[in-house]
């Protein structure tokens, strides 16, 4: 299952609501759009949740994208997306897991260290803020019915995409020069590909659900 997938199943039938998507996907939009209503919150929403476009229970399902690393306070996040969603309606939340491309932290930090960094800074964490790992005991805290559904999978990059990807996520503060450390980067990874055909990485994402529990005086999602 991937993660499109995951998301649709989750969701289950649409009803005569409004689905509000936050975060900016292209594969994730043809999916919610199809439901029916949507409203779109792009992903660079942070902590200011309650601006969210919509009066409190108006949404049947919310679904954000890999948004929530982007907030500054994750517990508000969720509790404003709660907050527009109806009594039974569902919150999907899509996020990395730590041990997400994997491989790339261990390049990094052997390359590092061939290049005589002796403790080499960890790589820039995405998903620091909200990770797969956290997901459930964030969720429970405003949510009922939580589950957490991985998504494992493996991605084969070549030299210049293994490149890439380190030059974005690398620290400020690396302790060598970029140019030394890619170039000990590329012949580890040219090796790989010439021994296995490219650099393979480990992905492990997935969805958080959560269902919105009645209130007093509260009406269903329709």
């Amino acid at each position: 299952m991937d993660l499109v997938t995951a998301i649709t199943v989750a969701l289950g039938a649409p009803g005569t609501g409004v689905t509000v998507l936050v975060g900016d996907d292209r594969d994730i939009q043809p999916v919610v759009r199809a439901r029916g209503r949507v409203v779109v919150v792009g992903a660079d929403v942070r902590a200011a949740t309650d601006a969210l476009p919509l009066r409190d229970g108006a949404a049947e399902a919310l679904v954000a994208v890999h948004a929530l690393r982007e907030v500054d306070d994750v517990d508000a996040a969720i509790a404003g997306f709660a907050r527009v969603v109806g009594a039974g309606g569902r919150v999907v939340i899509a996020a990395n897991a730590l041990a997400h491309r994997r491989e790339l932290r261990g390049l990094w930090a052997t390359a590092a260290r061939d290049c005589g960094v002796v403790d080499p800074p960890p790589l820039l964490d995405t998903d620091e803020r909200f990770s797969l790992d956290h997901a459930q005991a964030w969720l429970q805290r405003h949510l009922t019915d939580v589950a957490v559904t991985p998504v494992r999978g493996t991605t084969v990059l070549d030299t210049a995409q293994a490149l890439a990807l380190l030059r974005a996520e690398r620290p400020a503060d690396a302790g060598v020069t970029w140019d030394l450390l890619a170039s000990v980067v590329e012949s580890r990874v040219r090796d790989a590909v010439a021994d296995h055909g490219g650099f393979t990485l480990s992905t492990l994402t997935g969805i958080a659900t959560g269902v919105v529990a009645a209130k007093s005086g509260s009406a269903p999602a329709k």
